[in-house]
């Protein structure tokens, strides 16, 4: 039996990627106490990857350039009706957001960030990575 695309889903799920991608642009944590306010683009790859707060400059060496290629990839698995592309990069960036956002908790005090605290870069990539995994397995069904 061969598989048929369902259309609704894989734009659904490429809208997902498309939020996944700019959510890694905006401010992520607001400010309180002793934290800033801050998103993903000045911390470095190697520092979240070592459970260390590092701060960089530049944008392809920040955790932003991670979330911002798995977004790209949901987008392209959304359009090709790729199962396993949309599930596998939403997971990555589901997991990517996971960690920078325990990082900064780590970080500064997890006591100290409450859910309101998160922006709106944070909701879109962990909201578009949760609704793109989900979606990613109905984006095919079997013919008849």
């Amino acid at each position: 039996m061969r598989t048929r695309r369902r259309a609704a889903v894989a734009v659904l799920v490429a809208l997902c990627g498309t939020a996944i991608a700019g959510g890694s642009v905006l401010t992520w944590i607001g400010a309180r106490g002793l934290r800033p306010s801050s998103g993903i683009r000045h911390t470095a790859i190697s520092g979240v990857l070592h459970w260390t707060y590092q701060p960089t400059g530049l944008f392809t060496h920040s955790f932003a350039m991670v979330i911002l290629v798995a977004g790209a990839l949901v987008f392209v698995g959304g359009l090709f009706a790729s199962r396993l592309l949309a599930a596998l990069f939403s997971l990555v960036a589901l997991a990517a957001s996971g960690a920078w956002i325990g990082l900064n908790a780590a970080h500064y005090s997890a006591v100290n960030l409450p859910y309101s605290d998160l922006r709106l870069g944070a909701w879109l990539a962990v909201g578009g990575s949760l609704v793109g995994l989900l979606s990613s397995f109905f984006m095919r069904h079997r013919g008849m």
